[in-house]
């Protein structure tokens, strides 16, 4: 199943143009908007995606576009910034694109169906290791994208918001056996360290973790007109890999003051095997991506 962000964008002003023809074919009767796009701009301390940094533990930014229509039709395109050292070879830029459609009532039960993608630009992984032999030889290898198709479901009671995504992709986000197992016990066979880990995780075969199962629950409840407090908690269930599953969770407040919105929010992750959460830079540097910060960020809606 393949989702194009040409399509998102497509239908969005799709809905803008429909919109349109419906205003001046009844431009004798009272108008009222059947459609809204909005926008938020925001910076963050660090860009993290399932508890885990994207950014490499660095600041980030990311731009948002929502178009809604009445009939339930829903678009979204956001792009972000991510870390060449988390995404090899990448432009530093994330792009996802979505579509699907919404009903329900927002005070009570609502649900929703949908596609999303996710585009590393440029990102990849080239001639990793598949497999070791007996004197640690590579066996062969494979070059590896990290872009992401999910199938999603939302649900949700009043203010309580939940979403179930099935990966649709050959991978999520680029994880398999040459990225996972390199990426984690490459560093230590080739170094001369304990192979083991390494081998018995290269030995399964190899492996995609199309099939993923990732499910979350977010709210935002108002303490007053200004304020909110927020909360989240995610699993994540990753197909031939039960090292990467784990569960994430975030909760903190959002305050609105001079039309922006300041953000502080304590963000951390329980990763089953945290070697898979430790990256090595390009200059040698190495950074864990699992640990839990408070996460600053400001945003700007329009």
């Amino acid at each position: 199943m393949n989702f194009s962000l040409t399509t998102a964008i497509i239908a969005t002003l799709a809905l803008s143009n429909n919109a349109t023809a419906q205003n001046k074919a009844a431009d004798r009767e009272p108008q009222i908007q059947n459609y809204s796009v909005d926008f938020e701009a925001k910076l963050l301390s660090d860009r993290r995606n399932r508890g885990i940094s994207d950014s490499f533990n660095r600041p980030g930014a990311q731009l948002t576009m929502t178009a809604v229509h009445g009939s339930g039709l829903i678009g979204l395109m956001e792009v972000g910034t991510v870390s060449k050292d988390v995404f090899p070879d990448s432009n530093g830029a994330l792009v996802l694109g979505a579509l699907g459609y919404r009903w329900g009532n927002h005070d009570g039960w609502h649900f929703g169906v949908g596609l999303a993608r996710e585009w590393f630009p440029d990102a990849k992984v080239n001639d990793a290791p598949t497999g070791f032999d007996e004197t640690f030889t590579p066996t062969g290898s494979t070059s590896t994208r990290f872009h992401t198709t999910y199938a999603v479901l939302e649900f949700g009671y009043k203010l309580l918001e939940g979403r179930y995504l099935y990966v649709t992709s050959e991978d999520l986000r680029g994880n398999n056996t040459a990225t996972l197992c390199g990426g984690a016990y490459l560093p230590a066979i080739l170094a001369g360290g304990d192979p083991t880990k390494g081998i018995a995780c290269f030995n399964q075969g190899f492996k995609h973790t199309g099939g993923s199962h990732l499910l979350d629950f977010d709210i935002k409840y108002p303490i007053n007109g200004q304020t909110k407090l927020t909360g989240h908690l995610g699993y994540q269930k990753l197909h031939n890999f039960s090292d990467g599953d784990l569960f994430d969770y975030k909760f903190g407040l959002i305050h609105t003051r001079w039309g922006l919105d300041f953000g502080a929010e304590i963000v951390g992750t329980s990763l089953k095997n945290r070697d898979l959460a430790v990256v090595t830079a390009a200059n040698g540097s190495v950074k864990k991506l699992d640990q839990t910060i408070v996460l600053l960020s400001l945003g700007k809606r329009f």
